[in-house]
């Protein structure tokens, strides 16, 4: 991510000059996106740093959820952009400013090569976390930018149609909301403690529930800590409390197994209470 982010800087840097010499706003609108890359990695970095503090007394789950925030606060910042990129680009279909396409098409080249060796060093890590997802999802969205960017410089170049720069600088934001919204939605899941998308309730009671000595579920709670941490608490009813330990065991081997729980509370008890 450290390399991601020194790849990122440089590139940005490099279309936000040519961009401004050029009068190319899908070059801007891509070293646009591509600042809210550096922002995002840059969070993230000290997001990771930050998730591996011990827990505390006050955090008692530690600060996993830093990299939960980071992912959330990344998709905003991809709104934020896509908002600009739009008023620019519909300001521009009416007053169309001259660009020069060759520069535009050799910097946006530059770019793509950029991002694909950005996303090939973080999708190797991206399935770690969401916030690794998020920062993956920032460098693949700039990079798909960029190809918009290079076919609307190859497009002014042959046929001299300017409109071509906004519309590419919309073809962006569409990729960008694409690629955010199951990001953010991911993160307020987790944030609000949702169930995780890839657990069904029900099934794990069931599961639950045909473990030998238990008579039925209730009270149950299942919750993301952090991606690929799910934990969960609830009430089992058994018939022997004799057997609670042999009972629990199979409970917690079950939660571990069918459904990836390693954090489960549980409390055994009777129909008497």
């Amino acid at each position: 991510m450290a390399i991601t982010l020194f790849i990122t800087l440089i590139v940005m840097v490099l279309e936000i000059v040519v961009g401004f010499l050029s009068h190319s706003l899908a070059l801007l609108a891509d070293a646009g996106h591509m600042a809210t890359d550096a922002a995002a990695l840059g969070m993230s970095l000290a997001a990771i740093l930050i998730a591996r503090q011990p827990a505390t007394h006050s955090k008692t789950y530690g600060f996993y959820r830093t990299e939960i925030l980071a992912a959330f606060l990344n998709g905003l910042t991809l709104w934020l952009i896509v908002l600009w990129i739009g008023y620019e680009a519909v300001r521009r279909f009416f007053h169309p400013p001259v660009v020069r396409a060759p520069m535009m098409l050799v910097t946006a080249v530059v770019g793509l090569i950029a991002n694909l060796g950005c996303s090939w060093v973080l999708q190797r890590t991206q399935g770690q976390s969401l916030n690794l997802k998020s920062a993956y999802l920032h460098v693949l969205a700039d990079a798909i930018g960029s190809v918009g960017v290079i076919g609307a410089a190859l497009i002014i170049w042959t046929t001299g149609w300017h409109v071509a720069d906004p519309i590419a600088s919309l073809l962006v934001c569409v990729i960008i909301l694409w690629g955010s919204w199951n990001l953010i939605r991911q993160s307020v899941n987790i944030l609000l403690e949702g169930t995780p998308a890839h657990i069904n309730v029900g099934e794990v009671m069931q599961a639950m529930q045909a473990v030998p000595g238990v008579k039925r579920v209730h009270d149950v709670h299942i919750w993301t800590i952090t991606s690929g941490m799910e934990a969960m608490s609830g009430h089992v009813v058994i018939q022997d409390l004799s057997r609670s330990r042999t009972i629990l065991a199979d409970l917690n081997r079950r939660l571990c197994e069918r459904f990836g729980i390693h954090h489960a509370t549980l409390q055994l008890e009777t129909e008497e209470g």
